[in-house]
């Protein structure tokens, strides 16, 4: 056996990115172990529509259900647990001091701020939910690493939310900042760092990453 420790995923939300966390996870495990081996996972996968139809409106109730997701998961033993959305981080640092969890947590938002420092980008393009893009979360999170961080135009923002509204749902058609943040776990799958002449920073795949390296001791 590989001796991994088992990584607890609570996905679900939304389902395509799902798929991502344990396609990387997987990957990693090959690339760092060869032969047949594959990742230690645990995967709760909930439905999202209860937390997802309380935007934007009743966010003040998201906490507790991701508190009841969260204790479901952790009840069956993983070694570390990672959230598998961007959005709810928020809700989770709401209610982290109550939980005192004793297994650690990968913060998806604290990955990407130190992935953008290991790259030495400074001024990051956030892209992601409109939500994300407006609500001011992600942008205070990234600049307790030190980052400047711009967002598009209202227009723009209406756009790019209208194609994670599709992604989310499985539909995937295919300057002024030195580095993008895709800061939604759906975008990444209809852009890349081949899309884009600069830094391309996939906070689902440094969050995938840091726990990988924790559950093969190699962090």
């Amino acid at each position: 056996m590989s001796g991994l420790k088992t990584i607890g995923l609570l996905g679900g939300t939304s389902w395509p990115s799902t798929i991502e966390y344990y396609r990387i996870l997987n990957e990693l495990a090959q690339e760092t172990l060869g032969g047949f081996h594959s990742a230690s996972i645990l995967l709760r996968s909930i439905d999202y529509h209860d937390i997802r139809s309380r935007y934007p409106d009743r966010t003040a109730e998201i906490p507790a259900l991701l508190e009841r997701e969260i204790a479901a998961l952790v009840r069956v033993g993983p070694d570390c647990l990672v959230i598998c959305n961007n959005t709810l981080h928020k809700a989770f640092d709401f209610i982290a001091p109550r939980l005192a969890l004793p297994i650690p947590v990968f913060h998806i938002l604290e990955a990407a701020g130190r992935a953008a420092r290991a790259l030495e980008l400074r001024r990051l393009l956030l892209l992601g939910t409109k939500f994300t893009m407006e609500d001011g979360y992600y942008h205070r999170g990234l600049e307790r690493f030190d980052l400047e961080v711009t967002t598009p135009d209202e227009a723009e923002r209406a756009a790019i939310q209208q194609i994670q509204s599709q992604l989310a749902r499985g539909i995937v058609h295919a300057g002024s900042v030195d580095g993008v943040v895709l800061a939604c776990t759906e975008l990444p799958l209809a852009l890349g760092q081949h899309d884009c002449g600069i830094p391309v920073i996939n906070p689902t795949e440094v969050q995938c990453r840091e726990a990988f390296a924790f559950a093969a001791g190699v962090g």
